[in-house]
């Protein structure tokens, strides 16, 4: 760290104190001039050292580029959750929050580098996901619409003569499905020798809980919104058959999935014919998975699809068409080693906050079945 640096650092902390202090009951006017006077000093030896302090140069006189702007951002990120940040690193990272325009979310912490980003959404892959099921739209604001077509792939456009008006289809389906996005976070511990470790350990670390905890809050949202569907009764693979074949229009049938906890999928998995021979087919591009009239049965964890005292849950439809994920594409993270018992137990909180919002899209896209189990 330059002396630069240094001094920055201790500018920093001298305006937190300084800002304690205001909020403080009882402050008397000396202690406010006492930290006036340190804030003045340290002001004022940082500008003594930018005007005596040269910048670097190369053999060719070029000033040395130190690391590029993404580079920089990281830098700054790590050394915010190591509470090492510089002054300027601070504002690097702050301003990348206020370029988001939404006051609201101006809640404290810093965005999580881009890069990083990238290696969640691949991690998040290892943990069976429904997002990847679901209509997922991008969005930049807390709330707003989006106009989308159902059964657009059943509507051809209608003929047009040259030079006449181009009318819409009487036959399109548009509809508005509004969003308001909602926060939803947690905190990790974090022992305080793993921030002094690698800067690739702790985003490794970092990455797999951010991961997990992704695939749990977006499943959460999304079977919250399946369980609002019109529900049947199940008795075996026929039932699911029939839904397929004559409940669900066959657009959707065509690119329905069939969704299943460990009791239904046990449940169903022992079923056989008259013959003896097991009724669930096996998939002959992955003989690890099942099959049902060549849709892919999918099997969550009871402990994410829940059963129901004894009604376990089949859920056949394309859930792309049932509803919509919207997505404000942001993690924060800010880490304190003093709220909470962070303090007491020699550890640093790191709490990551993200923004999300599901929406059901086309009611008649999914079954929610029940099967009925034995105890």
């Amino acid at each position: 760290m330059t002396k630069k640096q240094q001094l920055q650092q201790e500018l920093f902390q001298l305006k937190a104190k300084a800002k304690e202090l205001l909020d403080k009951d009882g402050v008397t006017a000396k202690e406010l001039e006492e930290i006036n006077n340190k804030i003045n000093v340290v002001k004022s030896k940082i500008q003594t050292v930018e005007t005596t302090e040269e910048e670097p140069i190369e053999n060719s006189g070029k000033p040395i580029v130190v690391g590029s702007p993404k580079d920089k951002y990281e830098t700054a990120f790590y050394n915010a959750l190591s509470r090492k940040a510089t002054i300027e690193e601070i504002t690097l990272l702050q301003e990348a929050k206020n370029s988001l325009g939404s006051a609201s979310e101006q809640d404290g912490g810093y965005l999580i580098p881009v890069d990083q980003q990238t290696e969640i959404n691949e991690l998040k892959r290892a943990w069976t996901s429904l997002r990847e099921f679901v209509t997922v739209e991008p969005v930049s604001t807390l709330t707003g619409s989006r106009v989308l077509e159902k059964e657009a792939e059943n509507i051809p456009f209608p003929v047009v003569i040259e030079g006449a008006e181009i009318k819409n289809a009487d036959s399109s389906k548009f509809e508005t499905v509004t969003y308001s996005v909602k926060k939803y976070g947690g905190i990790l511990p974090v022992p305080n020798e793993l921030l002094v470790d690698s800067k690739a350990k702790l985003r490794a670390y970092l990455n797999r809980w951010i991961a997990k905890k992704m695939v749990a809050t977006e499943n959460s949202l999304i079977i919250d919104v399946l369980k609002t569907f019109t529900k049947k009764d199940i008795t075996g693979i026929d039932d699911i058959k029939d839904i397929l074949g004559k409940e669900l229009d066959p657009a959707i049938a065509s690119a329905s999935i069939v969704i299943c906890n460990q009791d239904s999928f046990n449940y169903l998995d022992k079923l056989k014919d008259s013959q003896g021979n097991y009724i669930l087919e096996k998939d002959p591009k992955n003989p690890t998975k099942k099959i049902i009239s060549g849709k892919e049965v999918v099997v969550l964890s009871n402990n994410i699809l829940k059963t129901d005292m004894t009604k376990a849950p089949v859920i056949i439809g394309s859930l792309k068409e049932a509803m919509v994920l919207f997505d404000r594409q942001i993690i924060s993270i800010l880490a304190t080693n003093i709220g909470g018992s962070a303090f007491v137990n020699d550890r640093t909180d790191i709490r990551a906050l993200t923004r999300l919002d599901v929406q059901k899209f086309d009611k008649k896209a999914v079954i929610y079945g029940e099967v009925t189990i034995s105890e």
